[in-house]
């Protein structure tokens, strides 16, 4: 009886209402919405929201062929739905997939999509859930894989030119590096906020810079530390203090960037480098925030309080209205 007057309520509610509370279900139990009746058949296709998690398909426990075929059906599954999509706005979408490779066009067809519907909130997230370290041979076998296929990475960026939020993974901001002249990829973008899910590795450092001369409007950055993020491209050697102290400044740090954050932050060196080098050419910062990384032990805490400390007192600020704060866990 209490289901059948649930069933009743739900009836009696417009299609706009009854799209909204779908939009807010895993991509997965959305399309499983389309049998609970006929009139709900197609509503699913005119969500607002939409999450294409792996997870929600693929369980990476099991052994590889299953893993293989699931992660196919997922890609196949999101293709299918998005060809059929029937609304006409989309506000936000999150896409992960933790092998990208021999997927390239489903994903570029996706960010074709985004650019059609004029998303303005996108996360783009490639990352592994366990960490490790891939070698130089499994690299190379990568790299090929995308010269054979002819896929050029930028094109998914091409594609999100207009994006206003926009949250990218470690695994491109160093892919981003192995294109031809990177560093004129595309027209400007216009990205107002960016997280970059990173470890700050040096491998990443040419990535950075190429996304903060891409995006000359940014007004906030975020960097979310993610200690089991891939290190996926093999470079040459890089001294990190001097890759940031002679690194060249953006236009966004000049008139735009106003708030940085570090999200799990540990008073790395790798960290700190980076932080000073905002420090000194943010032009217009008004707020720099550390938010202590969690469950860390004494020592850890005492060095992230050192680096708080260094920052704070002896880096020369480029703003004069920039405040430090560090945030306790």
């Amino acid at each position: 009886m209490v289901s059948r007057r649930k069933s009743d309520l739900l009836s009696n509610l417009p299609d706009c209402l009854l799209v909204t509370i779908i939009s807010l279900l895993p991509f997965k139990q959305s399309v499983q919405t389309s049998i609970l009746a006929r009139r709900w058949k197609n509503l699913c296709l005119e969500t607002t929201n939409l999450v294409f998690k792996e997870s929600e398909f693929v369980n990476l426990s099991t052994d590889t062929e299953t893993i293989k075929s699931k992660r196919s059906l997922f890609v196949s599954t999101m293709c299918q739905w998005i060809s059929s999509f029937t609304g006409e706005v989309i506000e936000s979408l999150e896409f992960s997939l933790s092998e990208p490779v021999s997927f390239e066009k489903a994903i570029v067809s996706l960010t074709e999509f985004a650019a059609s519907k004029q998303i303005k909130n996108i996360t783009i997230d490639f990352s592994s859930p366990a960490s490790r370290k891939i070698d130089v041979i499994e690299h190379l076998v990568t790299l090929m894989h995308y010269q054979n296929t002819e896929f050029d990475i930028t094109r998914i960026f091409f594609n999100l030119i207009h994006v206003r939020n926009l949250t990218i993974c470690s695994f491109l901001i160093q892919m981003i590096q192995e294109c031809e002249d990177p560093m004129e990829m595309h027209d400007a973008m216009e990205a107002r906020h960016l997280v970059m899910r990173t470890n700050l590795h040096a491998n990443e450092f040419v990535g950075i810079t190429i996304f903060l001369n891409s995006c000359p409007e940014l007004e906030s950055l975020t960097f979310h530390m993610d200690t089991t993020e891939r290190i996926v491209r093999i470079s040459m050697p890089l001294d990190p203090k001097v890759f940031w102290l002679t690194n060249d400044t953006y236009e966004c740090l000049e008139r735009t960037l106003k708030l940085v954050k570090i999200k799990n932050f540990r008073g790395g060196s790798n960290e700190l480098h980076v932080l000073k080098y905002l420090i000194r050419s943010g032009l217009v910062m008004e707020q720099l925030d550390l938010y202590e990384a969690k469950g860390l032990n004494d020592d850890q805490r005492r060095l992230v309080l050192t680096a708080a400390e260094e920052v704070q007192k002896n880096v020369g600020r480029g703003s004069k209205h920039l405040r430090i704060t560090l945030h306790k866990a």
